[in-house]
């Protein structure tokens, strides 16, 4: 599930609607394999990291690419929390900021001023139209801000601090705060600061976003149709606005294959172009494929293991820290992932790092390296020193997630040489849903083994919606006034430097409640057709018309 951040007085409120990003990411990395942890593997190396394709050469009819993790369950960019929704979303409604290929954030629909610590100026466009022709105005952009600062909006996070949102000129909002707030602006960048068309919206009502209605925004790709169970199509916008980003393909079908073997014959064949999010299985096949490319990039996703509640035996503070110990990071990253992650020693990962600050954090994650090193030994020695008394832990994963499972296994084979018993739950998606929200369903389970995502280079995000008392994944019930005080104050420091040593100063303290267990750090994966080019092939992708960038070869 996306890590979004929200401040202490802000939760994220409707937790139900934001467990369909958990359901839709216990689906990432299906594998078609066996799921044993002692199975065979093919033997792959995974490629150098890029963030983009070479530029295409020209326009083509037509891209059949494939939603790997499933159909979306709306369009509506305020819900749009999913892998498959917000990657359609990105192509039909923009955002009034956007980031590249390297997460730098830059003016989109609107461009913007910090008029003080609380008050930001956006200036839109005056070239801005929605595909019915009509200009985008400030009073959609207002309209489209409140109505994602809903309660009920799955993004309600981003405006915790807002105190007001204002149409003050003819092509201008100004938004206030109660307190400054700097993940504002990249958040704009996100489905957050998604603008849409007021008439078209209110007129639609609740069935805005769905298949029947669909949506009116102002991006490179109009909605064409939605044809539930079967396909989604978008057309190009031949008039839109922005020249840099007009999109070489005349048309985009976007298919739901889910089922891994079948994805990789499809890709094979050349029946479908392309797709994100790949499963494990597919990649040396893939690798191998004489009609395609298959890129790594830089992502900010994470693989961990969440202590499920506060109680029972992963209360005690030793077997927490065994388990850093005896998690053998790299052994997974090579047996499950073939290479295609990087073993992880803390709850953010470097790619979260903002630029231009990277070495504070780089200080901080070397003594987490150190301290959390795989070491039996160390491991067997917390354990012996713990309140464990021979129980058996229980890790709860996805049914139907090979890739969690032959994780879990390697996860239970090492537990066992350190002396401690662990059993693999796995649960139906609706309940696994269900555990990331409701403490009653993580009853009986020690831990839950869950990906995650930022959608913003900014720490800010995931540790917020993780470390604050009343945060959405705060499973333990970590209270620490230290963080928090941290994280608040962080949030309020416009200078990099001094913020990223604030923020340090609040992951001290709460790594060293070892309240997740971090394993990997995965990389965005794609398949591209050697007849394409121009792919984002970071995560990215998740926040830009990554479909526009896409064109002939030659």
């Amino acid at each position: 599930m996306p890590s979004y951040h929200h401040s202490s007085r802000g939760l994220f409120r409707n937790r139900k609607a934001a467990a369909l990003i958990v359901l839709a990411m216990a689906g990432v990395l299906l594998s078609g394999c066996s799921a044993g942890a002692q199975s065979s593997t093919p033997s792959f190396e995974a490629p150098e990291l890029i963030s983009r394709q070479a530029a295409p050469a020209g326009d083509v009819e037509e891209i059949k690419w494939n939603l790997s993790l499933g159909e979306p369950d709306t369009l509506d960019p305020r819900g749009a929390g999913t892998y498959s929704a917000g990657q359609v979303v990105s192509n039909l409604c923009e955002p009034l900021l956007t980031v590249d290929e390297n997460f730098e954030v830059s003016p989109n629909l609107a461009d913007y001023e910090q008029v003080s610590p609380t008050e930001i100026l956006f200036t839109l466009r005056s070239d801005a139209t929605f595909w019915d022709g009509s200009p985008v105005t400030a009073e959609d952009v207002a309209f489209s801000l409140e109505r994602s600062m809903d309660p009920l909006a799955m993004v309600s996070y981003v405006f915790a601090n807002v105190s007001s949102v204002e149409v003050s000129g003819p092509q201008s909002v100004t938004v206030r705060f109660s307190t400054p707030d700097t993940l504002f602006i990249p958040e704009m960048s996100t489905i957050a600061g998604a603008v849409v068309q007021q008439a078209f919206a209110e007129s639609a009502g609740d069935a805005f976003g769905t298949a029947g209605i669909g949506v009116m925004c102002s991006g490179p790709f109009s909605l064409v149709g939605w044809e539930p169970g079967s396909s989604i199509v978008l057309e190009r916008n031949d008039a839109y606005w922005n020249p840099d980003r007009q999109p070489f393909a005349q048309r985009i079908d976007f298919s739901f294959i889910t089922d891994a073997t079948a994805l990789a014959q499809a890709l094979e064949a050349g029946e479908i172009d392309g797709a994100y999010e790949l499963p494990a299985a597919t990649f040396a096949s893939l690798q191998a494929a004489e009609n395609g490319s298959l890129n790594f990039g830089p992502s900010t996703q994470s693989l961990q293991l969440y202590v499920a509640g506060p109680s029972g035996p992963m209360a005690d503070a030793d077997l927490r820290q065994a388990f850093q110990h005896l998690i053998d990071r790299e052994g997974i990253a090579q047996a499950v992932y073939r290479g295609a992650a990087d073993p992880l020693y803390a709850f953010i990962t470097p790619v979260t790092w903002p630029a231009g600050t990277s070495g504070v954090y780089q200080s901080a994650y070397d003594e987490l390296t150190a301290s959390r090193g795989f070491d039996i030994d160390a491991a067997k020695s917390l354990v012996e020193s713990s309140g464990y008394a021979g129980e058996e832990l229980v890790i709860g994963i996805a049914a139907g997630d090979a890739t969690q499972s032959q994780v879990a296994q390697l996860v239970q084979e090492r537990a066992a040489a350190a002396g401690v018993q662990v059993s693999i739950s796995a649960l139906q998606p609706l309940t696994y849903a269900q555990a990331t929200y409701d403490p009653a369903a993580r009853e009986g389970l020690d831990f839950l083994l869950m990906q995650s995502f930022n959608a913003v280079q900014d720490p800010l995000e995931p540790a917020g919606f993780t470390f604050l008392p009343e945060a959405f994944f705060n499973f333990t019930r970590f209270d620490d006034p230290a963080v928090t005080e941290a994280l608040t104050t962080a949030r309020q420091t416009f200078d990099a430097a001094e913020q990223a040593e604030v923020f340090v100063r609040a992951q001290t303290d709460y790594e060293a409640a070892n309240a997740t267990v971090p394993i990997l750090g995965l990389h965005t994966v794609s398949f591209v057709n050697d007849r394409l080019t121009g792919a984002i092939t970071s995560f990215a992708y998740w926040t830009t018309p990554q479909m526009a960038f896409i064109g002939a070869a030659q």
